[in-house]
């Protein structure tokens, strides 16, 4: 193709092209994140690019709904700002979600009815049930329901309710009035936080929809790293006596593992190498 009438930064190869322009079109929404608002002329002096090439990657963007425009400049939208936070907290400790997200797509046979809470950790395990023959799955989450609808193999029923502002989940009267119509197999759920007196969350919506969640569940596994265990969070939304099961990971201390073996729980905790202890 004869390149001679393009600006310069059209000129690289077509494959190369595009993927510059989606990094810096990722880089725009995190700076965007971090500053509030930037004009055109900022943006262009920091990616070393065209005025004109930072207008079509800010329209672009804007027709995803990620940001919206300014006079001059762009912000992010109230859809890239939830977006970016969920990205942000899906990318923590990605692999450790991963691994627990498939010991427990292990422990769930063909033919279940299976609840998932909303959450960046059930988020994977639904992406690692997915293949689960004659699967229903319940959920208040929007993200996994993005994931799951097309499956052919699941039977996907999204829970009613008010979207929580600032997250891509449902909660509310609705929500918890819709959750106890329900009687199901198994339950997966996540935490803020976990202490030996029981498992929080940093919401209170979040706590209501998650009892729900846990009381409509013949049997209830918490699916959350290292990293929330002897961690302060906002609301108790459950006991230990109400987990059948918990999958964590091989970072949580000597101590902890101690007290949750008292629990009487099935301890399930993945290895680097392996989904075992």
């Amino acid at each position: 193709m004869n390149w001679s009438g393009y600006p310069k930064d059209y000129r690289e190869p077509h494959r190369e092209r595009s993927m510059t322009r989606q990094r810096r079109q990722s880089e725009i929404i995190e700076l965007l994140a971090a500053k509030g608002e930037m004009t055109v002329d900022e943006l262009a002096g920091r990616f070393r690019v065209s005025e004109m090439t930072i207008r079509r990657d800010l329209a672009r963007l804007a027709r995803s709904g990620r940001l919206s425009r300014t006079h001059g400049g762009a912000v992010l939208s109230l859809a890239g700002t939830v977006s970016f936070e969920f990205q942000h907290r899906q990318a923590r400790n990605i692999e450790l979600k991963r691994r627990i997200a498939r010991a427990v797509a292990e422990r769930i046979e063909p033919g279940t009815t299976l609840l998932l809470d909303t959450g960046s950790t059930t988020l994977e395990v639904a992406r690692a049930v997915a293949a689960v023959p004659r699967l229903t799955v319940l959920t208040t989450s929007l993200m996994i329901a993005s994931v799951l609808h097309t499956r052919e193999n699941v039977e996907l029923i999204l829970l009613g309710g008010a979207v929580r502002r600032g997250s891509p989940d449902l909660s509310g009267p609705l929500t918890e009035e819709n959750l106890r119509r329900f009687r199901v197999d198994a339950a997966v759920l996540g935490g803020d936080g976990a202490t030996r007196d029981g498992v929080f969350t940093a919401s209170l919506e979040v706590a209501r929809v998650a009892h729900a969640i846990v009381e409509a569940a013949e049997r209830s596994f918490l699916a959350v790293d290292h990293t929330k265990f002897e961690t302060p969070a906002f609301v108790k939304y459950a006991d230990w006596s109400d987990f059948r099961h918990v999958v964590t990971d091989n970072g949580i201390g000597p101590e902890v593992r101690a007290w949750l073996d008292r629990t009487g729980i099935d301890v399930v905790v993945v290895g680097e190498k392996d989904d075992s202890t």
